[in-house]
């Protein structure tokens, strides 16, 4: 009796408990590792990097340099449990660019690189969907004596609440203000990255985020902030350098990249096509047994306004006619019997244009063409959690600690996708 009770104390510390539907079931904890070259691997590691971007609001993008190492947690109809550790490197674009993190430039060697990695747990479902549990990231900068070694005349990091990174931010920004057709006043939001060279040309460089600033700016080039709306949220990210003196007409180059929809000065265009009438001209309503005549020009003559032409199937003039005769003006002019020419009097063709419709329809709804300042209203759809809301009958079981250690595999780590010094 002691042998099996011993034996299964040795069982449930080796298993981890998990809930399975209405009863207990012991699941076994058994970490597989898994080749860095495997298809799947590769593809979960694609969308984690992307799934992190996402989820971050701060900072630069991350771009996937290699995969270092993976664990596999199979949990039966739970799903899979992916424990990727990913080597990531810093690219150019912020995190609210909407431009993905594959077409961003990495930052190169020069402008001081940003590494490091992350460790990621990716839940794989057996209906084939992807979540992320879990990432934590960490990068570094690359320490200024290994770039001064290398290229001496590089610039160096600047902290970004310095007085020359400020007046480089303030002096940009005013820069491009002055050469665009932004209708609104922006401010310099937050300085993400400065800094600074001195040979051969003393230039600084930075880079910062924009808002909209409805209460006015500073001096420093910043909003003010009089009242809680005064924060608003970020409108873009610029770039911009600064070569010589600040302060004796300095070379400066700025560019900036629009998250939102900023107010342009620009000339309100005309949508319609009114074209001017001559006060010479008489003009007549639009015919109700006839709406395919507004679509003709009209003549000169006001004699032959009242003259219907000889291809016309109804006589433009308000008399009594035939309403058997009377036959949709879009159709084509061919020979038809009486069957169809009834046909296309009471049932409107599905090819007839927006300005077909029969003497019934008058005053029904056409087509407009939309105003200037249109934009189409996002209809609400459920996201992929969504489908999650049923209570599920298995649940997954996370590590609490992220698993480590050397992988048998040759294929581990995987090879760099970037060049690095």
């Amino acid at each position: 009796m002691d042998k099996s009770i011993c034996t299964l104390l040795l069982q449930i510390s080796l298993h981890s408990l998990s809930v399975y539907g209405e009863g207990f079931v012991l699941m076994p904890v058994e970490l597989a590792p898994v080749p860095c070259n495997d298809k799947a691997v590769e593809k979960l590691s694609r969308l984690a990097v992307t799934y992190i971007n996402e989820d971050r609001t701060e900072g630069y993008k991350f771009a996937l340099n290699r995969i270092a190492n993976v664990h596999l947690h199979a949990q039966g109809p739970a799903g899979n449990v992916y424990y990727l550790d990913l080597d990531v490197l810093e690219t150019k674009c912020h995190t609210g660019s909407q431009k993905p993190w594959k077409r961003c430039d990495v930052r190169p060697f020069m402008e001081t690189q940003v590494s490091g990695n992350c460790n990621t747990t990716i839940l794989h479902t057996p209906e084939g969907f992807s979540y992320l549990y879990s990432y934590d990231c960490a990068l570094v900068p690359d320490p200024p004596e290994k770039l001064q070694q290398t290229c001496p005349t590089c610039p160096l990091l600047l902290p970004v609440d310095s007085p020359r990174a400020v007046t480089a931010a303030r002096v940009t920004l005013m820069s491009y203000k002055s050469q665009s057709t932004l209708g609104a006043e922006l401010g310099v939001k937050k300085i993400t990255r400065a800094a600074a060279q001195t040979v051969p040309v003393k230039a600084s460089f930075v880079e910062y985020t924009v808002q909209e600033c409805p209460e006015g700016m500073t001096e420093r080039g910043t909003c003010q902030r009089l009242t809680l709306n005064a924060d608003t949220e970020t409108a873009g990210f610029c770039t911009g350098s600064v070569h010589g003196d600040m302060n004796a007409h300095p070379d400066v180059k700025v560019s900036c990249e629009m998250f939102k929809n900023v107010d342009f000065l620009r000339p309100v265009q005309p949508q319609g096509h009114d074209l001017p009438l001559d006060p010479e001209i008489p003009t007549f309503p639009p015919q109700i047994d006839d709406p395919g005549n507004d679509l003709q020009p009209l003549p000169s003559d006001p004699s032959a306004a009242v003259q219907p032409a000889q291809s016309d199937l109804t006589p433009v003039d308000p008399v009594p006619f035939d309403p058997s005769v009377a036959v949709n003006p879009s159709g084509p002019l061919t020979s038809s019997s009486s069957e169809s020419a009834e046909g296309l009097v009471n049932q409107r063709s599905p090819a007839s244009g927006a300005f077909d419709s029969s003497s019934e329809e008058v005053g029904g709804p056409m087509a407009l063409r939309p105003p200037f300042n249109f934009r189409y209203q996002r209809r609400d759809r459920k996201k992929r959690q969504a489908l999650i809301e049923t209570s599920p009958s298995h649940y997954p079981v996370f590590l609490s600690d992220f698993p480590s250690g050397p992988s048998p595999f040759r294929s581990c780590p995987g090879p760099a996708r970037y060049t690095t010094v």
